[in-house]
């Protein structure tokens, strides 16, 4: 059997990646002739086909073509930290930032690198970002213990941010660098913001429009993030444009403003909550979608993980009680919606966790998220309450009807195996009414 030849566009990807300098199209075509001659009718269609058929063969803006990995480095983008991000511990990739840190993100399978990534800190020491999906067209980073030390020290608050730099793309090495609200250089960033929406413009009048990571792409490729002073991220930038990503699924959705009242009381900058309109609320929990469900824990499903069984009782049954595991990066709603689940009841109504055992204790409230408390059940990780075993707290379902579940730690598992999680290990007792007839009780 003779051997294969290889394509042109494999070829033309060889190229473009051996070159340490980015090629115009008559330098590839020349390559790549050079390789294997191209026979085709026309040698140009074919390397700009080759090319058009690539993510990481990108235009660098002055008529050459560059491997997306190389041209990236040196670019410098700035994330504006949300209070989730800081009262959750995870940082929300933007659109840029998430190509940025994973430019091979949309390559074809054989080019495809979503490994962790490296990144230098102020304080000379190296951490590790990786990429999770955290909900519904959110890609973020629960990131590890070295960067939060770090970053706890700094007193950060929203509206802050942090600076990542490409030091380099090809060895997927960054730094990052904070900077606070205060530290900004506004006119500068104005300018800077200027720029890009001139290019944002110009994107969005072709043709056939630009989607957010086309647009993040673009800018990256050509540069426009080589500058000491990075604009706003995109998602802030468009936000308040007639073009109106802001509802658009690839856009992370921007936090709400900051409360003057509520800042002064909690002393830091508080954002105003839409309960009528929860801000980063996964499809799974949005009874738009349908009947809402507990999301699946991603750690309980990769490997060994810390995982928290509780008892779950209801107060006027104490005989009654059903047992439920959690991973430790699932949250209270999903401890919620296991309870519901675990009782047969319908989720219909509203309902909150106080972790002090007292009803209407606003001070330990964690809400549901169509509640007017200060933190919600869908932002808050179980691994993150750093609860103990023998802990107990309230879970107030009904509003109205108040039904008062004790929810006790029974145990926790640093050495979990593998598995599907929330799920119920144990149960006694038939369920207690939900609707229960009080004449006959």
């Amino acid at each position: 059997m003779p051997d294969r030849k290889p394509s042109y566009t494999q070829l033309t990807h060889d190229v473009v990646h051996g070159s340490p300098e980015p090629l115009t199209l008559d330098e590839i075509i020349e390559k790549v002739n050079t390789l294997r001659p191209i026979s085709t009718k026309n040698p140009r269609s074919t390397v700009r086909g080759a090319i058009g058929d690539s993510r990481l063969i990108v235009p660098t803006g002055d008529g050459r073509y560059g491997w997306m990995q190389r041209v990236i480095s040196g670019s410098i983008i700035r994330q504006t930290l949300r209070e989730s991000d800081i009262l959750m511990e995870v940082l929300q990739w933007s659109e840029e930032l998430r190509e940025a840190l994973w430019p091979t993100f949309f390559a074809k399978q054989k080019h495809r690198d979503l490994g962790p990534v490296l990144a230098l800190l102020p304080n000379g020491k190296t951490t590790e970002f990786t990429l999770e999906h955290l909900f519904e067209a959110t890609w973020g980073t629960h990131a590890t213990p070295e960067f939060w030390k770090w970053f706890n020290n700094l007193k950060a608050n929203a509206g802050d941010h942090l600076l990542f730099k490409v030091e380099d793309g090809e060895a997927k090495r960054y730094s990052v660098t904070f900077q606070s609200r205060t530290e900004r250089d506004e006119e500068a960033i104005a300018a800077r913001n200027d720029v890009f929406l001139e290019m944002i413009e110009k994107m969005l009048n072709r043709p056939s429009g630009a989607a957010p990571w086309h647009i993040s792409a673009h800018a990256l490729a050509t540069g426009l993030y080589q500058h000491p002073i990075p604009p706003d991220p995109l998602y802030e930038l468009l936000r308040d444009t007639m073009w109106g990503f802001a509802n658009d699924p690839g856009m992370i959705s921007p936090e709400p403003k900051l409360d003057p009242l509520l800042s002064e009381l909690f002393e830091r900058p508080a954002q105003v909550y839409d309960p009528e309109n929860p801000p980063d609320l996964p499809r799974e929990y949005d009874p738009n979608y349908g009947r809402r469900r507990p999301r699946p824990s991603l750690k309980s499903q990769e490997g060994t993980f810390t995982s928290y069984t509780f008892r779950v009782n209801h107060r006027a049954f104490p005989k009654v009680w059903r047992d439920i595991e959690l991973a430790e990066d699932q949250n209270l709603e999903d401890l919620h919606l296991a309870i519901q689940q675990a009782y047969g009841w319908y989720d219909d109504h509203l309902y909150s966790f106080y972790m002090s055992g007292k009803a209407w204790d606003n001070s330990s409230e964690i809400g549901c998220p169509w509640s007017d408390s200060r933190v919600h059940t869908h932002q808050v990780q179980v691994g993150l309450l750093e609860l103990k075993e023998g802990q107990k707290f309230l879970y107030l379902f009904d509003y109205g009807d108040n039904h008062e579940f004790d929810v006790t730690l029974l145990s926790i598992d640093t050495q979990a195996k593998k598995g599907k999680h929330p799920k119920v290990v144990g149960k006694q007792g038939k369920s207690p009414p939900q609707y229960p007839d009080y004449d006959e009780i």
